[in-house]
């Protein structure tokens, strides 16, 4: 199971230096939406398992439209007019506003759902869950180099999601390493019998050493290491290794909380090792906007 979540990490990180370094970034961010088409259509499965109903279509069409309205939003100086522009750059905050009125507006015609409140409030969470969170990814893409149609992505966004990326997968096989050989006392059992305090512990030395092992490579000994446009210090190094790793494992054991209230082990079987997509996911979606709001507010920007 090691080997085999390890290669499927390898190949993760490899499928993601392809999209980073060689396609568009229109590619990339088709592949994250359907990264979260995916997820969401795990997250309802859950629901559906729980006996929870949820407009699943409706709600992988608004996820869909969400991440593209916010694409264009971010990248509007350079993708539209500039009479267009400032429109668009407010998009995805009506876009969200139109889907929650969307999603209750659904309901009416669904006389016989005895369950009209759960389904309007799970197919949000579902909405927020998966495409909201993933959005940081864009963020982070695009926040500091917007790109215009059929541009790669930017310096800054290669070394941000890499960074992310790879320190927060270190530190789930850090965990799970020394978990399966060390681990003797359970984390939380009621959410996720396999997690261990000693797994936990691996997991964050795995995530500080890798951000620290990726300062020493971009800083070339400098005081600074280089991330694009953006300046991290030793110490926001060993910061974000320890707040990622940390982030990652409670997005872990959230996603483990949803599963075990439907009885499932895993969210599906898509990667080898990992499970389903949202196996895979559930400890990046709360990293990610927490890499972003780190940066926004204390990296310096050149």
């Amino acid at each position: 199971m090691l080997l085999k979540r390890i290669f499927s990490a390898v190949m993760l990180l490899g499928s993601a230096a392809l999209l980073l370094f060689v396609f568009p970034a229109v590619v990339g961010v088709i592949v994250l939406m359907g990264m979260a088409v995916v997820g969401l259509l795990e997250f309802y499965t859950i629901l559906n398992k729980a006996d929870i109903p949820a407009f699943r279509l409706l709600g992988i069409g608004s996820g869909l439209v969400l991440l593209a309205g916010l694409f264009l939003g971010l990248n509007a100086s350079t993708l539209l007019p500039a009479s267009l522009g400032r429109v668009a750059a407010e998009a995805p905050l009506l876009l969200f506003a139109v889907i929650v009125f969307a999603v209750c507006i659904r309901q009416f015609p669904q006389i016989k759902n005895p369950q009209p409140l759960p389904t309007i409030a799970c197919t949000m969470m579902g909405l927020l869950y998966v495409p909201f969170l993933l959005s940081f990814v864009m963020f982070l893409a695009f926040r500091w180099e917007p790109v215009t149609w059929g541009q790669p992505f930017g310096p800054t966004a290669r070394a941000l999601i890499l960074y992310l990326v790879v320190v927060v997968k270190s530190s789930d096989i850090g965990a799970f390493a020394v978990g399966r050989t060390f681990g003797r006392h359970k984390l939380f059992p009621r959410v996720s019998p396999g997690k261990t305090w000693e797994g936990l512990a691996g997991g964050l030395v795995a995530g500080v050493l890798m951000s620290g092992l990726i300062f020493w490579w971009l800083s070339h000994g400098q005081p600074h290491a280089q991330f694009g446009r953006l300046l991290v210090t030793r110490t926001d190094a060993w910061v974000l290794g320890a707040v990622l790793s940390a982030i990652g494992v409670i997005g872990d054991l959230i996603e483990s909380l949803l599963k075990r209230s439907a009885g499932l082990k895993d969210s599906g079987c898509t990667i080898p090792g990992m499970g389903g997509m949202l196996d895979v996911l559930d400890s990046l979606l709360f990293a990610s906007p927490a890499l972003y709001f780190y940066l926004l507010w204390l990296a310096k920007v050149q």
